[in-house]
């Protein structure tokens, strides 16, 4: 299941988080997300869902991701595009970052859930 989990932080990385992509998710994945269980992902429960796969990603527990710890999920490209400050590995605030503009994006109707 850890794995599920990480494999749904890199759909949400990879690129725009949408309707379709949180579709994607596994079920049981997905209910373990919604932890308020309404069938929709709040800011919140999407956030501590990206604290929890940043953590487990960041093997070595240094507070970045390096592209070793990275490759499982994105490829090369989407991990140069998150690394926002081109020094080889992501850090948290990059993460957060990228996360956050994810979530925005894939709020179309700008209420605070992915529907």
């Amino acid at each position: 299941m850890k794995r599920g989990f990480i494999a749904a932080a890199a759909i949400l990385l990879a690129g725009v988080a949408s309707a379709e992509t949180v579709a994607e998710l596994h079920e049981n994945e997905l209910k373990a997300i919604d932890t308020n269980n309404d069938g929709f992902l709040s800011k919140d429960e999407f956030n501590a869902f990206s604290d929890y796969a940043f953590q487990t990603m960041d093997e070595d527990k240094n507070g970045t991701l390096g592209l070793d710890e990275a490759k499982p999920f994105l490829d090369i490209k989407q991990f140069q595009g998150i690394d926002r400050d081109r020094d080889n590995a992501i850090s948290r605030a990059e993460y957060d970052a990228q996360m956050n503009d994810d979530f925005l994006a894939a709020d179309k109707n700008e209420n605070g859930q992915l529907d």
